[in-house]
């Protein structure tokens, strides 16, 4: 996440807390329990990635006690990225894939009263990472 500081001063000027170090903000493209053939994944269509500003927007609690707070929104880029991943060979544990940014992990509150970030998301390269289901404990 290429504007992090920018979009966390967002939220922390909503006070929200327990936010996510700007060094740990991203998107996630696609989380596979499957191992996969990194080579085969294709290329990135870039080393960086604007999304614009505007366009739909929405603040969501994701997780088993509704305790992430996320930025969810529209991305036909990572949305293709994400297909063409799952059609070579990833998998991916839910039913739709939603472009979001995890905003807090220990949100309290209420969702509905936060202003979602409306600004320009920039994203820098695709990073591909062994996969670790225990990284919320790290």
């Amino acid at each position: 996440m290429l504007n992090a500081a920018e979009i966390l001063a967002h939220y922390r000027g909503q006070g929200i807390g327990n936010l996510v170090a700007a060094a740990d903000m991203h998107v996630t493209i696609t989380y596979s329990r499957q191992p996969v053939n990194w080579m085969a994944m294709g290329e990135a269509w870039g080393s960086e990635l604007v999304v614009n500003a505007g366009g739909a927007r929405l603040m969501e609690a994701f997780g088993e006690g509704k305790d992430t707070a996320v930025l969810a929104f529209v991305s036909s880029n990572l949305s293709w990225r994400h297909e063409e991943m799952v059609r070579t060979g990833a998998t991916w544990d839910w039913p739709e894939y939603q472009p979001h940014i995890s905003i807090s992990y220990a949100f309290t509150g209420d969702i509905d009263a936060i202003e979602p970030w409306r600004g320009e998301i920039k994203l820098g390269p695709e990073i591909f990472e062994a996969l670790d289901e225990n990284w919320k404990e790290s």
